[in-house]
């Protein structure tokens, strides 16, 4: 009885122990830099459920509620982690820790004013202060300061306002292109550090320099023209000449005229082309090939004078041509020793002279509108072969590995190594191949020469 009572009150402390945990397990809500995720924990104030969830806070980093407040269920914990932030401005640089992503409130923070005019850069990039940073571990701000300038050209002032890094770039974005030539003062280079400038711009003339080839403008604050065709790089030589002369004051018009004269003495070289030859080599088998004499190419010589003014060609004197090399035929030797040669084939030995690859196709009566009539006037069937006459004429005997003994007997479209199979209706077999035809001894008529293998 007793032993009973016991372990009734075991499982009653047991049973009490288990309600007393569960009461204490909560669901809190994280939002984390504006991310939010569910959690359950069993921590009793916020700090012990960052740790639940392997968070730390850095310094500069902000937590609501705070980090000892007690911890309900369903409560909501908000964290906004700082950015490392550093902003560039009038030569200084300062670095702080944030949870703000307002340009305007950055600024504020560092002390930093913007006035009229002012950019305000993210990492070379423009932003506009009034609207939130996109989320990053860090920030670099550059704080680039307007400038008032003073530009006085050709005695009249302009008042300019510019971000840009130098005086040329200010003056690029106010539409004043500068040349060459201009003259500026301080240099284009000077840099703008937000401080008010004046600066003298004093313009160079146009010229307009007339060559063959076409114009060439240059801008010059020469007073005459051979000085300013020196500037630009066309100085006077030799017999050359301009119009106005070199010693003349820059034209009104702007436009001047430069001739150039030389003349030149060359040996001008032409190729002569060399002829091909081909010849039959009596001791050279048949459809073989030897070159006899390589080609070469001959040479003319021509002493020619050639007279230039202002680049064009004004004379061209053939003082002399001679032949200093005679051209060389290139001569291709072929074969027309025709020799017995035997075979062993499946249909039995055979005696041949001539073995050449060919592509071979077939034919039968119904491939060709059922016309059983051969160009040499037989009757279509196996055994006649469709062949280029002008190298193989009709009545010449082959052998064609798989297909037999053949008589050439027709021709068509065939052109040089294509052979056409023919059949009749009823045995016809398909052929798209490469095969050696062997030319059956006796020789016939034996044309020396068939072109090469091409593709089909």
């Amino acid at each position: 009885m007793k032993l009973r009572l016991c372990v009734a009150a075991c499982a009653l402390a047991l049973s009490g122990m288990a309600l007393l945990t569960f009461s204490q397990y909560k669901t809190v809500t994280l939002v984390i830099d504006g991310e939010r995720r569910d959690s359950g924990t069993f921590a009793r104030t916020v700090g012990e459920a960052l740790r639940w969830e392997g968070l730390s806070l850095g310094a500069s980093d902000q937590l609501w509620p705070a980090e000892g407040a007690p911890l309900r269920d369903g409560d909501r914990i908000r964290v906004e982690r700082a950015a490392q932030v550093q902003i560039v401005a009038d030569g200084n640089v300062f670095n702080f820790w944030s949870v703000e992503s307002l340009p305007a409130n950055l600024l504020s923070q560092a002390g930093v004013r913007l006035f009229p005019g002012d950019l305000l850069l993210l990492d070379g990039q423009l932003i506009p202060t009034d609207q939130p940073l996109p989320q990053s571990a860090a920030y670099r701000l550059q704080v680039r300061r307007a400038t008032a300038i003073l530009l006085v050209a050709e005695g009249q002032g302009q008042r300019l306002v510019s971000t840009a890094a130098t005086l040329v770039q200010a003056l690029w974005e106010a539409g004043i292109v500068l040349h060459s030539a201009d003259r500026l003062d301080p240099p284009a280079e000077t840099p703008l550090i937000g401080l008010p400038i004046t600066a003298t711009l004093r313009r160079a003339r146009p010229v307009m320099i007339r060559l063959r080839d076409g114009d060439f403008q240059h801008w010059t604050a020469a007073l005459s023209v051979g000085e300013a065709l020196a500037e630009a790089g066309l100085a006077l030589q030799g017999a050359d000449y301009s119009l106005p002369g070199a010693e003349s004051p820059l034209p009104a018009d702007g436009f001047v005229r430069l001739v150039r004269v030389r003349e030149n003495v060359l040996l001008e070289q032409e190729s002569l082309p060399y002829e091909n030859a081909s010849q039959a080599l009596s001791d050279l088998p048949l459809d073989s090939t030897r070159l006899v004499q390589a080609g070469v190419p001959g040479l003319k010589v021509r002493r020619v004078r050639i007279r230039f003014e202002d680049g064009q060609e004004i004379t061209r004197t053939v003082e002399a041509e001679w032949v200093a090399q005679p051209p060389q035929p290139e001569i291709m030797g072929y074969g027309s020793q025709i020799v017995m040669q035997t075979a062993e084939t499946t249909d039995g030995p055979i005696t041949y002279y001539r073995a050449l690859r060919f592509w071979a196709t077939s034919y039968a009566p119904k491939f060709v509108g059922g016309s059983t009539r051969t160009a040499s006037g037989k009757t279509l069937r196996k055994g006649l072969v469709g062949v280029d006459t002008a190298y193989i004429p009709f009545g010449t005997l082959l052998y064609i590995p798989g297909y037999g003994f053949a008589e050439a007997a027709d021709t068509g479209a065939i052109r040089g190594r294509w052979i056409d199979l023919g059949y009749s209706d009823d045995d016809y077999v398909a052929w798209h191949q490469w095969v050696t035809v062997y030319f059956l001894w006796p020789p016939g008529f034996v044309p020396l020469t068939i072109p090469p293998p091409s593709q089909y």
